[in-house]
């Protein structure tokens, strides 16, 4: 069943009341706001459970494609898909 954007579904209120939904400040780090997008702690080692932290960041576009390459991932961006009419999600009103 598709919810309207204003409305919470259960498992969400859940989120909201443990205060995973709540921002005490105006700038939230990427780690939060993925958890609390997504619901999903990327900082959580999928091995142990234990916590991972950022050691490092690569910017510059030769350095990143040199890790990916090196980790055997793709180097290109993927091709974006065509947009798709969002009444077709509604099924046929006839």
């Amino acid at each position: 069943m598709l919810l309207a954007p204003n409305v919470l579904s259960v498992q969400h209120w859940a989120r909201l009341l443990g205060g995973a939904l709540y921002a005490a400040s105006p700038r939230i780090d990427w780690a939060s706001l993925l958890r609390r997008t997504f619901d999903v702690d990327v900082l959580r080692c999928v091995g142990c459970g234990g916590r991972l932290r950022v050691v490092g960041e690569l910017t510059e576009p030769a350095a990143v494609r040199l890790a990916l390459e090196r980790l055997g991932l793709p180097t290109e961006a993927p091709t974006a898909a065509r947009a798709r009419d969002p009444t077709a999600l509604l099924g046929d009103a006839d």
